[in-house]
């Protein structure tokens, strides 16, 4: 038994023989159904256009009947065909006769108009060039004139009106003929009309319509003549000339069916215009049909070879996927290796592949765990050192201490001093919050106020306190200490005894969109961009300046990176602080953000 190197060249041998033996049985009754849905379609198109085209051959012999039809019975025509002999010209005679002149300008099939009279009279006019017409007398003796005669005034159509015109071999026309009877009196006859329709004209209603750049159409008579055909084809012209029973053979009633003319075969279809017993008949070469099939055959063949590379090329596509999860094992490790911890390829089979992937899933999810307990242990110590930071004073012996210096000012007279104690327990009493790490905002302001009336009473003439609050925000809920550490660099840093304007330090709170914002803004000596980076972002273990970094730290840590301090500051212009938090209604959703460790 052969045997196949790589199990992708006998995945594609396998796949290319399950398509191709279906491909070409599919092709091949889609080729039978194609062909023989076209041949129904060719002849549906051949029967419909050739109604299309009876309908305006139809419409031109009504016209012309109708026209016929109103000049015999004209009043003006009939009182000038009633008189004894020929009269003279007058008006209504030069009336009607321009009448009759202008039909042939109005109407482009109309070839001539002859109009004889009993009484001798006689009108003639033609639209190409003129023609010597027979006498009256003289005509009696032709057929056109007994098959019209014997109507009585009804229409006929002839095939030629060649018995009306002395040299008759040079014209081929069409003509319609009535006898002239009075309105008044039934069995007086008045004379003759003939109206003469151009062969050309006829010719131009088949040719507008197109089928096939080979089909012909040929217009039949009610006596088997020839009357026009679209494609000058002089050996079917031959064929059909005085061919009585071969026309009678291809006008029989079924609508189409299959003639034949010299060996060659036609498709052929026919109608009927029954009011005047003519036909119109298609005939299409069976091979340029056979050429059309040629063109489906092509088609079926092009889709067969698409269906084959369409094969391969999955062929090709199940083959590389027994690696595809080997390679997503891989991208998933080497996003793990880059920090992505949330990885979890999924498992798509139950092989060995499978098997793998499934323990690997389990050991990213154990280590991820591991990493978000190592990450909670870590977030955990920050927020007790926190807590640490806040309970270094044992309230009871603050509180205790302070009030014995305040109301020993008091009694002492010294009024300066008990206020600042006052204030200072205030200052205290809000920072300790009955060792709670959170607050309203109306706290923090007062606890602000109050430490800025220790550090003025300090340093009465460093600088100069502005107040910009809005009242709005003193019910929204924050973390306490939030503003006390800023200030507090402010004061210490900003204003220096040697400065010669006047200190000012300007406190700003407002609400944009969903946040609070609270502005800490000083006059004083600035920063450049190195000191503030360093203010920020100060080591863990530098002795001193951690008040703005542990700030930064627990905004962050609380509410998001987005939600970090912006300081502004240019040397010798002055320093920008701007807290922004979100705005926290109740101490239930606080609480929801705290069990959280934040954000």
């Amino acid at each position: 038994m052969f045997q196949f190197q790589t199990l992708q060249t006998k995945m594609l041998v396998s796949f290319i023989l399950l398509v191709l033996i279906p491909v070409i049985g599919l092709g091949s009754f889609s080729y039978s159904i194609a062909t023989r849905s076209l041949e129904k379609q060719t002849m549906q198109n051949q029967v419909q256009i050739i109604r299309l085209i009876a309908d305006n051959v139809k419409h031109m012999l009504d016209d012309a009947t109708d026209l016929s039809s109103f000049i015999v019975g004209n009043e003006t025509i009939q009182s000038l065909l009633s008189e004894v002999s020929p009269p003279s010209a007058g008006d209504p005679q030069k009336t009607i006769f321009n009448y009759l002149s202008n039909l042939k300008i109005a109407k482009k099939y109309i070839s001539l108009i002859i109009l004889y009279g009993e009484n001798d009279f006689i009108f003639k006019d033609f639209s190409g060039f003129y023609r010597q017409v027979v006498p009256y007398e003289e005509f009696k003796d032709s057929p056109l004139y007994m098959a019209t005669a014997a109507l009585d005034g009804q229409p006929h159509l002839d095939y030629s009106g060649s018995s009306l015109f002395i040299y008759a071999h040079n014209y081929n026309d069409i003509v319609l003929g009535r006898r002239i009877v009075s309105l008044y009196d039934a069995d007086k006859k008045l004379g003759m009309f003939f109206l003469g329709m151009n062969r050309d004209a006829i010719r131009e209603a088949i040719q507008d319509v197109q089928i096939s750049r080979t089909t012909n159409l040929l217009l039949f008579d009610d006596n088997y003549h020839l009357v026009a055909s679209k494609l000058d084809d002089k050996e079917m012209s031959k064929h059909f000339k005085d061919n009585v029973n071969g026309i009678k053979q291809l006008l029989q009633p079924n609508q189409t069916w299959m003639y034949e003319i010299e060996n060659k075969k036609y498709l052929a279809a026919n109608t009927s215009i029954e009011a005047y017993g003519w036909h119109i008949v298609s005939l299409t070469p069976m091979e340029d049909i056979q050429k059309q099939y040629g063109i489906v055959l092509s088609s079926t063949i092009i889709l067969s070879f698409s269906l084959l590379l369409v094969a391969i090329v999955m062929s090709i596509l199940l083959s590389k996927g027994i690696t595809l999860p080997i390679k997503k094992l891989l991208r998933s490790m080497n996003n793990f290796k880059r920090g992505d911890f949330n990885q979890k390829v999924p498992v798509e089979s139950k092989d060995e592949i499978g098997l793998l992937t499934q323990k690997y899933n389990e050991m990213v999810a154990q280590l991820n765990e591991l990493i978000q307990k190592v990450y909670i242990s870590q977030t955990n110590q920050k927020m007790i050192e926190l807590r640490t930071l806040q309970a270094q004073i044992e309230p009871h012996f603050l509180y205790n201490t302070l009030d014995y210096i305040f109301f020993s000012s008091k009694i002492n007279g010294d009024n300066h001093t008990a206020k600042v104690v006052q204030s200072l327990s205030e200052l205290f009493r809000l920072s300790l919050n009955k060792g709670e790490d959170y607050y309203k905002l109306e706290n923090e302001i007062n606890q602000i106020k109050a430490y800025i009336s220790i550090q003025h009473a300090r340093f009465p003439s460093r600088f100069t306190p502005i107040w910009d609050i809005d009242a709005a925000i003193g019910h929204f809920i924050t973390m306490k200490l939030l503003l006390q550490p800023i200030v507090e660099n402010a004061i210490l840093h900003a204003f220096e005894p040697e400065m010669e304007r006047q200190g000012v330090l300007l406190l700003r709170s407002y609400v944009q969109g969903n946040d609070i914002v609270c502005i800490v803004q000083d006059n004083g000596k600035g920063m450049d961009p190195d000191q503030v980076k360093q203010l920020l972002y100060i080591p863990v273990r530098s002795k001193g300046g951690y008040g703005l970094r542990n700030v930064n730290e627990r905004l962050q840590m609380m509410f998001g990176p987005a939600y970090a301090l912006q300081i502004n500051s240019t040397p010798d212009v002055g320093t920008t602080v701007i807290v922004r938090i979100p705005m926290i209604e109740n101490e239930a959703q606080w609480g929801k953000l705290y069990e959280s460790h934040g954000h």
